[in-house]
C-alpha cells in the first residue's frame, strides 16, 4: 500500500495556465496546457519531450502535482515512475506540460518549476508537497 501523500491544488482555470505559458522563458520549447488524459501520456514520446515541467490534475481539474522531468527516458519514462503507485494512478486523470529544451540547465529548471508553485499559489496550500525555490528565476529564464 502507498503511503503518498497527494493534496488537492487548485483548479486549473484558464487564467492561471495563461501565466504559465511565460515560465519557461528562453528554454520554453512547446506548451501543452490541454489536458491530456493520463492514459494518453505515452504521446509525448511521440513528441520528443525530454525536458520539462508536468501539471497532473485529477477529474475534477484540480492540480494533484507538480514536478519536473529531465532524463534520458524522456517525461514520459517519467510519468510511468508515477503511475506505478497505487495512490497516483486512482487520482491521475489528465496532464499538461510546459516542454523544454532538452539543454535547459539544472538550476534553470529548478527556478521555472518553482515559479510555477508560486504562480499557482501551491505552497501552502498543497502541503506537505515542496517545490523548489524560484529565486533568480528570471536571470536564469531571460
Amino acid at each position: 500500500m502507498s503511503r503518498s501523500v497527494l493534496p488537492a491544488g487548485p483548479v486549473l482555470t484558464a487564467p492561471l495556465l495563461a501565466g504559465l505559458a511565460l515560465v519557461g522563458g528562453r528554454y520554453l520549447h512547446a506548451t501543452y496546457l490541454r489536458p491530456l488524459p493520463w492514459a494518453g501520456r505515452g504521446h509525448f514520446n511521440d513528441l520528443g519531450v525530454l525536458t520539462g515541467i508536468y501539471l497532473v490534475t485529477d477529474i475534477a481539474g484540480r492540480l494533484r502535482w507538480l514536478g519536473q522531468a529531465s532524463r534520458l527516458d524522456g517525461l514520459t519514462g517519467r510519468l510511468d515512475g508515477h503511475d506505478r503507485d497505487p495512490a497516483k494512478r486512482a487520482v491521475f486523470a489528465c496532464v499538461r506540460v510546459l516542454h523544454l529544451d532538452d539543454l535547459t540547465p539544472t538550476e534553470a529548471l529548478d527556478a521555472i518549476e518553482g515559479r510555477c508553485a508560486d504562480l499557482l499559489g501551491i505552497r501552502q496550500s498543497m502541503k506537505p508537497r515542496r517545490w523548489p525555490p524560484a529565486t533568480n528565476w528570471l536571470s536564469f529564464v531571460a
